[in-house]
């Protein structure tokens, strides 16, 4: 029998954390993300997070007696696949899912788990429309677009001194709508009579999407910002395409300074992306090094996994929330989950999450990191 790649993921991963901790019958919970592909690194760094919470749960007893397993789905960074592996996790009896990794795929899946009423947990879906549904059982332990793009502008008029603003994004979800919450935040590009604007948007443009063993050309999008000369690009995206983008940008030695989302924060970028990621900037989360209350997980993750994910502790987080809520509810029913995660404070590495009545964390603190001497650094204000 030949097993495809989402159910090779799913079936060893649950066998990988079954094996330790108590006995009796199982609690699942879901884990969704880009497990494989272009993005499978940031599915991969999710899928550690909550391994980490669920190993740590079961080495303490479990939850109600009963073992924690993981059941995991592989979306590919796809809608419809997001959607069918859903509909998946909830056939396979899955209490809660913690993901999905992309905005769309998350806002895909979302109807599935809300028609089942089953808790979603996002931890790196950025996009305001999630939440925004009206879903009871959705949330996220990630900020929001319309917070971090309004950071970007500031810091893009107040710290860079930017006059001349190239728009671009790669057409997802995510990228085209962070891309467009950062253009919102400017100030307004007509100024008042006799005076100069602040700032203007001299080029918006969309850019394909890296297809698996492919490198796009970005030339065409490129080459007119040599006449144009904006002192600032900003790009709605993800590090695969970032990392291709800078290095693209540096070959046309244009000597535009370059700002993003918090998808860039990947090693991947810099791999890729090379000496051209040196003094780029985007907006992410704290650094977890600085955060008092995470240094058990960060010496736990960096003990079992090496590297730290970006998404990992916001994905351990979300995990740990969705065990908590099960032990004080005292039951996996969906609805009594909901009505427990909207009601109480959890305690996680990230500090203490409360869920507001959208689903989203009270406090999403974005800061602004660059690269620097190959390696990201977050700035001090």
């Amino acid at each position: 029998m030949k097993l495809t790649a989402t159910a090779a993921v799913s079936i060893l991963t649950s066998i990988l954390v079954a094996g330790c901790g108590p006995g009796g019958e199982k609690i699942k919970i879901g884990v969704a993300g880009p497990l494989t592909g272009e993005q499978g690194k940031a599915g991969q760094d999710i899928l550690h997070g909550v391994q980490l919470a669920v190993s740590e749960c079961n080495a303490k007893g479990g939850v109600l007696g009963r073992r924690v397993v993981i059941v995991a789905g592989d979306d590919r960074a796809s809608d419809k696949e997001a959607a069918s592996i859903a509909a998946t996790l909830c056939n396979q009896g899955v209490v809660g899912v913690i993901g999905h990794y992309n905005s769309h795929c998350s806002i895909a899946a979302s109807q599935i788990y809300h028609q089942r009423g089953v808790p979603q947990i996002s931890p790196a879906s950025t996009n305001p429309r999630l939440t925004e549904q009206g879903y009871a059982n959705v949330f996220r332990t990630c900020g929001r677009d319309d917070q971090q793009g309004a950071v970007a502008a500031a810091f893009a008029l107040d710290v860079l001194g930017a006059k001349k603003v190239a728009v671009f994004h790669d057409g997802t979800t995510y990228g085209q709508g962070l891309a467009g919450e950062f253009k919102k935040s400017l100030p307004a590009s007509v100024p008042e009579k006799g005076k100069e604007p602040l700032v203007s948007v001299v080029s918006e443009q969309q850019i394909p999407l890296m297809k698996e063993g492919t490198v796009p050309n970005y030339g065409p999008h490129l080459d007119p910002l040599l006449s144009l000369q904006p002192d600032l690009i900003y790009f709605g995206g993800n590090y695969p395409e970032a990392a291709v983008l800078v290095r693209q940008i540096k070959e046309r030695r244009i000597e535009s300074r370059f700002l993003g989302g918090d998808a860039i924060a990947n090693s991947v970028f810099l791999k890729v992306g090379g000496i051209a990621t040196e003094g780029i900037h985007f907006t992410f989360g704290p650094a977890v090094e600085e955060m008092p209350q995470a240094g058990h997980f960060y010496g736990s993750f960096k003990a079992r996994y090496g590297e730290l994910g970006p998404f990992s502790i916001y994905a351990y987080d979300a995990a740990n929330a969705l065990l908590e809520a099960v032990r004080r509810a005292g039951t996996v029913a969906g609805d009594s989950l909901v009505k427990m995660l909207h009601s109480e404070k959890f305690s996680g590495a990230l500090g203490e999450i409360k869920f507001d009545a959208k689903g989203d964390i009270m406090a999403a603190p974005y800061v602004v990191w660059t690269v620097k001497g190959g390696e990201f650094v977050p700035l001090r204000p």
